[in-house]
C-alpha cells in the first residue's frame, strides 16, 4: 500500500488547485496563472481495486490544516500535497467523461472533490531500474499544461531516449536533489518560446523515490 502514496498529477497537480476550482455552470475550468498561493493542491485516493484507483482533487480551497484533519476510512488514502511546475494547467474532463467540459464531482469527508485521474497500472516496469530508485504508474487523465518562454524545464531521459517533463514536486520534500539510476539522465532545458501541450493519455508518471519529484510523459519538446 505504500506504493499507492506515490501518486499524481495528479494530480496531478499536480496543479490541482489551478485546474480544479468549482465551476457552478459545470463548464471547462478556465486556464489560470499559477501563483504562489495557488501552487499547492491536495488529493484523495480511492482504492476500488488494484486495477481501479481513483484520484480526487480538491474542488474547493483547502488549507494544510483542513486536509490534515480529514479522517479517512478504509479504502481511502491521502496523497501528499503537491507543488505544480507548469505556469498554467487545466484538466479538460474527468477520466470517465465522454467529452471535454464534463467533470465528475462529489462530496467526501465534508469537502468537495473532482475526479481528475485514474491509475490503471500501479506498478509500471521501468528499464534499468534494478535498485528501485524510480517508481512508475500509468494514469488516465486529460491534462493540458503550459510553460512560459524563458522557463528552465527539468527533463528526465530514459536509457532509451524517451523524455519526461517535471510536472509536480512534493510540497514537503526535504531535498531538492532527486536520486536516479546511472543510466537515466536529468537535463535542465531552457525554452525560448511558450509551449502548451497535452500529456499523453494514459500518462506514465515517474517519481524519484527519495524526494517524490514527478516527471510525466513521454513528451516531445
Amino acid at each position: 500500500m505504500k506504493n499507492l502514496l506515490f501518486l499524481l498529477s495528479i494530480s496531478v497537480l499536480s496543479t490541482v488547485l489551478i485546474s480544479c476550482e468549482k465551476d457552478e455552470d459545470a463548464k471547462v475550468p478556465e486556464e489560470e496563472t499559477v501563483t504562489e498561493t495557488k501552487r499547492i493542491g491536495f488529493e484523495l485516493v480511492q482504492i476500488i481495486s488494484m486495477d481501479s484507483i481513483l484520484v480526487w482533487a480538491n474542488n474547493e480551497i483547502l488549507t494544510q490544516e483542513e486536509f490534515d484533519s480529514i479522517q479517512i476510512t478504509s479504502g481511502w488514502q491521502k496523497n501528499e500535497p503537491r507543488e505544480g511546475m507548469p505556469d498554467y494547467a487545466k484538466f479538460m474532463r474527468s477520466p470517465d467523461a465522454n467529452e471535454d467540459g464534463e467533470f465528475t464531482t462529489a462530496e467526501f469527508f465534508g469537502y468537495q472533490w473532482m475526479f481528475n485521474a485514474q491509475i490503471v497500472d500501479a506498478n509500471a516496469e521501468l528499464p534499468e531500474n534494478e535498485e528501485g530508485l524510480l517508481a512508475g504508474r500509468y494514469i488516465e487523465k486529460y491534462h493540458k499544461v503550459t510553460f512560459n518562454a524563458g522557463r528552465t524545464l527539468s527533463i528526465l531521459i530514459s536509457p532509451q531516449g524517451e523524455e519526461y517533463v517535471l510536472i509536480s514536486r512534493d510540497a514537503n520534500r526535504i531535498t531538492d536533489t532527486p536520486v536516479i539510476p546511472e543510466t537515466w539522465q536529468i537535463q535542465e532545458r531552457e525554452i525560448n518560446d511558450t509551449i502548451t501541450f497535452d500529456l499523453p493519455n494514459p500518462t506514465l508518471n515517474i517519481r524519484a523515490e527519495n524526494n517524490q519529484d514527478s516527471w510525466q510523459g513521454p513528451v516531445t519538446l
